[in-house]
C-alpha cells in the first residue's frame, strides 16, 4: 500500500524534490479564534504557490505551538522519516481521486453555500509578513491524510492548477464592510431569526464575493436555508443599512418584522405582508410616520373625551355624595329623636323619610370610540420626508400619550366604579329608611346595609383586572419533550394493546381503514394496500413463529438515549399478513383495526392548542398530520400544498406516540414520541380558509437550489 500512494502521486522518498521545498515564513496570531471563526474566507490558491509544512501535533493543538513544531515537507522526511511513512500507510488513492473530481467540479462553480463536507482537512494558512500561503499539516492526526497527498501530487506536476480551499484564521478583508459593521450584521441578523448567521468572503477569479449563509423560520412554523449575495460595496452598505434600519425599528419601538425568503433564496423582512427592501425602506420609514402621526392625533382625541368623562362623572359623584351624606344626617336624627316620644312624633312631622328628591344620571359617555389606526395610507405628501430618527421619536411620543389616555382610563373606571357603589349605597339607604322600624337602630347598622354591594375599590390610576383565562401557547422546541411524555403516558393508560395496534396500522393501511369506515371504495383501496403489504413482505419461518417478538425480552435496547427492553411491532404480525392472505380474510382484519380505532378516537382528547399540518385533506376521513413542519418531505410534495390547522384543547385525536410502536410487555418503554411527531385526527369540512405563500430552498446537491414556492392553506 506504501508503494501504490508513493507511485500514485510521483514521491520517491529518498530523493530530494525541488518541486516541495519551501521555507517556514513568518506568522504571528494577533488574534484568538474561536471555531466558528475558523473557515471565513475561502480562495482559489494555485498549488504551486502552497508550501507544506508537516509537525508532530494534531489539530486540537494550539496554532502557536503547531506553528513552532512545523517543518518543511522535504526537511520532516528526511528527519521523520517513518512518521512520513505511517502518514503515507494511512492515505488511500480513491479518496485523493475524490479529492481530484471534487476540486475539479470546484474550478467550474463554487459551492451555494460556501462550505464542504471535509474542507477542515486542508489546514492552509496565510502569511502576511511573507505574502505566502502554507498547509500546516498534523502529523499526529490519526485521520484522512488525501488532502495531504492531492497536494504533494499536484506541486510534483508543478502544475498551474488552483484549489478551492478555506483559508484558516483569515480575517475578512474590509473591502465591503469593517469588521466592526459585519459583527453588528450578524446581530441583527440573528435578532430577526434567532440563528446565528456565517458570513464568507470568497474569492476566485481576482474577483471578492462577500456571502451570508444562514437559516430562519418564515411563515407558519417552516423553516428555510438562504444566501444572500453581495457583489460589491454599494451592495454590502444596502444590506448593512436594511438591517440596521429595521432592527433599530423592532429594539426602540413596537414594530416586529418576520422574516421571509424572496424568490432568488435572499432572507427578507416583512412588515404587513410588505417585503421591505433597500429600494423602499425611505417610503416605508416615511408612510409609517405619518401613519403614526395619525394615531397620535387620535390618541389625543380620545384623551380629551377621556378627560371630559372623567370631569363629568367626579360631578357627578360629588352631587351623589352629598345626597348620601344628607341620608346619613337623616339616620342620625331619627336616632336622636327615638329616645323621646315627643321628639319621634317632631321628627316625623319634620321631614318625610321619603321626601329627599335625588336624582342619579346613569347616562355615560357613549362617544368614545376604539382607538382605530388606518394603516393604508394612499395619499403622502411628496414634499414632506421622514428619517427613521423622526419615525422612532413619533413612536416614543405615542408610548407617552398612550400611556397617558391608559392611565385616564383607568381613573375613569376607579370613578365609574366609586360612583357605582355610591349609586348603590343610595339605593339601599333609600330601603333602609323606608323599613327603618325593622332594623336595629345603629348608624354603624346603616353603614353595613348601605356597603353590602359595595364593589371593590380602585385607586386612580389602577386598572380592573378581570379573571380570564389565558390560552397556553405551544411552543414546538421547548414544550415537546414534556408534551410527547404526557400523551404517551396517556395512551398507555387508556388504551387497549389492541387499540395501540390499530394507530401503528395507520402508517401502513389508512386507505383501506377509511375506506370500511366509510364505505366508499372498499375494493380499490384493499386490493390496493393488500397488494402492497405482499410486495413488501420478507417474512420467513422464524417470522411466522416469532411475530412481534424479534428478540428476547432480555436485550437492551434504546430510543434515543433511554434504554428499555420492548420489541418493535411488525405490521404483519398484528394483521396476519402473508403471501397467501386472500382479500376477504385482509379485509376481516381491516375491519377489526378499523373499529378499536375508533373506539380508541373517542378515548383520547388532545391536552392542549396546537397547530399540525398535513397535505391532503379528506373531509370526515382520518388524516395523520405532522406536529413538527420541518418534518414534511417538500421535495416529493407534488401539489405544494399544506394544510394547517389548529387543534383545539378537547379535540378528540390520537398520538404515534411510543406505545403505538413498541409492546410493553415488561413496562420498560420511555414515554414520549421518540419514532414520530405525528397524529391522527378528523377534519371536518374546511371553512373560511386563508392562503398564504412561501418560499422554501431545497438544496439539490452541493452547488445550486431550488426555490419551492408552497401554497400554505389555513383551515378553521
Amino acid at each position: 500500500m506504501l508503494n501504490e500512494v508513493l507511485d500514485y502521486i510521483g514521491l520517491d522518498l529518498n530523493k530530494k524534490n525541488k518541486c516541495l521545498e519551501c521555507s517556514k515564513s513568518e506568522f504571528n496570531i494577533t488574534k484568538s479564534y474561536d471555531n466558528s471563526m475558523l473557515y471565513k474566507v475561502y480562495k482559489m490558491l494555485p498549488i504551486k504557490d502552497i508550501d507544506i509544512l508537516i509537525g508532530m501535533s494534531d489539530r486540537t493543538t494550539d496554532i502557536k505551538e503547531r506553528y513552532m513544531l512545523a517543518k518543511p515537507i522535504n526537511e520532516f522526511i528526511v528527519e521523520n522519516r517513518s512518521d512520513f511513512e505511517n502518514l503515507v500507510k494511512l492515505a488511500k488513492i480513491e479518496d485523493i481521486k475524490k479529492i481530484e473530481e471534487m476540486q475539479n467540479d470546484f474550478n467550474k462553480k463554487s459551492p451555494y453555500f460556501i462550505k464542504y463536507d471535509k474542507n477542515y482537512l486542508w489546514q492552509i494558512y496565510y502569511s502576511k509578513e511573507n505574502n505566502k500561503y502554507f498547509m500546516l499539516f498534523p502529523a499526529r492526526e490519526e485521520g484522512e491524510t488525501s488532502a495531504l497527498f492531492y497536494l504533494i501530487k499536484n506541486k510534483l506536476k508543478n502544475s498551474n492548477e488552483k484549489i478551492y480551499v478555506p483559508v484558516c484564521k483569515e480575517e475578512l478583508s474590509e473591502e465591503f464592510l469593517l469588521s466592526t459593521e459585519v459583527t453588528d450584521l450578524e446581530n441583527y441578523i440573528w435578532l430577526f431569526t434567532k440563528k446565528w448567521p456565517n458570513i464568507y468572503e470568497v474569492e476566485k477569479n481576482k474577483k471578492k464575493r462577500l456571502y451570508i449563509i444562514g437559516e430562519s423560520k418564515v411563515k407558519e412554523d417552516f423553516e428555510s436555508k438562504y444566501r444572500i449575495e453581495i457583489k460589491n460595496k454599494e451592495e454590502a452598505d444596502n444590506e448593512y443599512t436594511l438591517f440596521k434600519a429595521l432592527f433599530i425599528l423592532s429594539t426602540e419601538t413596537s414594530y416586529k418584522f418576520n422574516t421571509v425568503i424572496d424568490d432568488n433564496g435572499n432572507l427578507r423582512l416583512e412588515f404587513d405582508d410588505e417585503i421591505i427592501q433597500i429600494d423602499n425602506l425611505t417610503s416605508f420609514i416615511s408612510r409609517q410616520a405619518m401613519i403614526q402621526k395619525q394615531k397620535t392625533k387620535e390618541i389625543k382625541d380620545l384623551i380629551d373625551i377621556s378627560k371630559n368623562s372623567l370631569e363629568k362623572v367626579k360631578k357627578e359623584i360629588k352631587e351623589l355624595n352629598d345626597i348620601y351624606l344628607m341620608q346619613e344626617k337623616q339616620i342620625v336624627m331619627f336616632l336622636n329623636c327615638k329616645k323621646s316620644i315627643f321628639k319621634r312624633i317632631k321628627y316625623f312631622f319634620k321631614k318625610p323619610i321619603n321626601s329627599i328628591h335625588y336624582s342619579i344620571d346613569k347616562k355615560e359617555n357613549s362617544n368614545q370610540e376604539n382607538l382605530v389606526v388606518d394603516k393604508k395610507i394612499e395619499d403622502i405628501s411628496k414634499t414632506i420626508s421622514y428619517t427613521l430618527s423622526d419615525l422612532v421619536k413619533i413612536c416614543k411620543d405615542n408610548n407617552k400619550i398612550e400611556s397617558e389616555y391608559k392611565n385616564i382610563n383607568a381613573d375613569l373606571g376607579a370613578m365609574k366604579n366609586k360612583k357605582k357603589n355610591l349609586e348603590n349605597k343610595i339605593k339601599n339607604a333609600k330601603i333602609y329608611l323606608e323599613e327603618i322600624e325593622e332594623h336595629k337602630k345603629s348608624i354603624f347598622e346603616f353603614w353595613k346595609f348601605t356597603k353590602k354591594d359595595e364593589n371593590p375599590y380602585l385607586n386612580e390610576g389602577e386598572e380592573l383586572v378581570t379573571n380570564k383565562k389565558i390560552d397556553a401557547t405551544f411552543n414546538l422546541d421547548e414544550d415537546f419533550e414534556e408534551f410527547a411524555e404526557k400523551v404517551d403516558f396517556i395512551q398507555k393508560q387508556k388504551l387497549s394493546i389492541n387499540e395501540c395496534n390499530s394507530i401503528f396500522c395507520c402508517r401502513y393501511i389508512l386507505n383501506s381503514i377509511n375506506s370500511i369506515l366509510l364505505g366508499e371504495d372498499e375494493e380499490k383501496n384493499l386490493t390496493s394496500d393488500l397488494k402492497k403489504l405482499k410486495e413488501q413482505y420478507t417474512g420467513n419461518k422464524r417470522t411466522e413463529i416469532f411475530g412481534d417478538i424479534q428478540e428476547d425480552y432480555t436485550k437492551i435496547k434504546k430510543l434515543k438515549s433511554k434504554k428499555h427492553r420492548e420489541n418493535k411491532k411488525n405490521i404483519y404480525s398484528i394483521l396476519r399478513v402473508n403471501e397467501q392472505t386472500t382479500l376477504e380474510e385482509y379485509k376481516n382484519s381491516v375491519e377489526n383495526i378499523a373499529r378499536y380505532l375508533n373506539e380508541a378516537f373517542n378515548k383520547i382528547i388532545s391536552i392542549t392548542c396546537m397547530p399540525v399540518y398535513f397535505t391532503e385533506y379528506n373531509p370526515n376521513k382520518f388524516i395523520i398530520a405532522e406536529i413538527d413542519p420541518k418534518k414534511i418531505d417538500l421535495k416529493n410534495l407534488k401539489e405544494k400544498t399544506i394544510y394547517k390547522k389548529q387543534i383545539n384543547e378537547n379535540d378528540h385525536v390520537l398520538y404515534f406516540s411510543n406505545i403505538a410502536y413498541y409492546d410493553n410487555l415488561n413496562k420498560t418503554l420511555p414515554n414520549g414520541m421518540d419514532e414520530s411527531t405525528n397524529i391522527l385526527f378528523k377534519a371536518n369540512k374546511i371553512k373560511n380558509t386563508n392562503e398564504k405563500f412561501i418560499n422554501i430552498l431545497e438544496e439539490n446537491g452541493l452547488y445550486d437550489v431550488k426555490i419551492n414556492k408552497i401554497k400554505v392553506i389555513i383551515c378553521d
